[in-house]
């Protein structure tokens, strides 16, 4: 149903929401690493990666219960981890690049649902 409701193919939902609790989990990871640098945990750079952290979660819900509103979560994810990859492609930090990696692959995934019939 959620396929047919959003006009896209239930394989192109799938890979949203398998890039959303990927991008989570590095984005998690990435606030563990931030944290044990000594970064402030209302620092920006740690809230970002929350944001991105509790809305990838949040997408991944409402995709697997087919909520009127999966548009509306990808779209915003879409927005906030291309905001995260443009940033952890900055950072020095070689752990940033799977951070990176992984938010740039969560964008391109949950694209295909925003540009659908």
């Amino acid at each position: 149903m959620m396929g047919a409701m959003m006009g896209v193919a239930r394989a192109d939902i799938s890979q949203c929401i398998t890039a959303s609790v990927r991008c989570q989990a590095s984005c998690e990871a990435g606030i563990a690493r931030l944290v044990s640098e000594g970064h402030p945990a209302d620092s920006e750079p740690v809230r970002l990666l929350r944001q991105c952290a509790e809305l990838c979660e949040l997408n991944a819900r409402a995709l697997r219960k087919e909520s009127s509103l999966a548009r509306r979560t990808a779209s915003i994810c879409f927005e906030l981890s291309s905001q995260v990859a443009r940033t952890a492609w900055l950072d020095p930090n070689a752990s940033s690049a799977t951070l990176a990696r992984d938010a740039l692959f969560m964008a391109r995934a949950c694209r295909l649902l925003l540009f659908s019939n």
